[in-house]
């Protein structure tokens, strides 16, 4: 990944040799279902931060609200919902319109920003903050993701994964409203506005993530022939 320089794996189904885009994966968002794609991301920990939790916390206060400012190839505020007076289930027109809660999540961002090692993130894009919930279709968390000034209509990739990892830190805010369940290889289902996303999170024999993979799918873009 160029703008990281970590490593992405991509598996792709070549059954006889060949590449095949038809098969029953479907992601929320995208129209139809293709064949799956997994895509694991290696050594993405602390790949802006210097390190997965850049203040060596699980939890850290925030003007008054508990925090995990937490860095697994994205850098994520991860908060509850009602911590600032929202549910966690608001779309994204209410979000967006709720001017009185936008500024309270931009004034723990600023401050976030110089405790994460990004200085001062005025004028940039990250962090990005994560109101979470407990999970309302059976997944294993409810995300609303601000990025940074507009709430999202689903959530990015590696903000997912962010998100994923933090619900499976002790003690933190995400980790007292998800449902994580157990075992070396965790498959967390990330709620959002318009569906969900899944990651798949292994964990070493501490506890701790060690990779994370999110399915995407197989989409031809073109087809032809070239002659020299």
């Amino acid at each position: 990944m160029v703008n990281t320089g970590q490593i992405a794996v991509a598996t792709v189904a070549t059954p006889g040799g060949c590449v095949t885009y038809d098969g029953a994966a479907r992601i929320d968002g995208v129209p139809g279902t293709a064949a799956p794609v997994p895509l694991e991301f290696r050594d993405t920990a602390g790949s802006s931060c210097g390190a997965l939790l850049p203040t060596g916390n699980a939890l850290d206060m925030i003007d008054g609200v508990a925090c995990t400012l937490i860095d697994n190839g994205m850098p994520c505020v991860v908060f509850k919902a009602a911590d600032v007076g929202a549910t966690g289930y608001e779309d994204r027109e209410t979000l967006d319109a709720a001017t009185d809660l936008k500024t309270r999540i931009e004034a723990i961002r600023l401050q976030a920003g110089p405790l994460m090692n990004l200085g001062d993130v005025t004028e940039k894009s990250v962090p990005k903050m994560m109101l979470v919930a407990p999970p309302r279709h059976g997944g294993a968390v409810t995300v609303r993701s601000f990025i940074p000034h507009r709430a999202h209509a689903t959530i990015g990739v590696l903000g997912a994964v962010s998100v994923a990892t933090a619900c499976l830190i002790d003690g933190s805010p995400a980790a007292q409203v998800a449902a994580t369940g157990s075992g070396d290889r965790r498959t967390l289902s990330v709620e959002h506005p318009t569906g969900e996303m899944s990651c798949v999170l292994d964990l070493d024999a501490a506890g701790q993530v060690v990779s994370a993979a999110l399915l995407r799918t197989a989409r031809k873009l073109m087809d032809g022939r070239v002659f020299g």
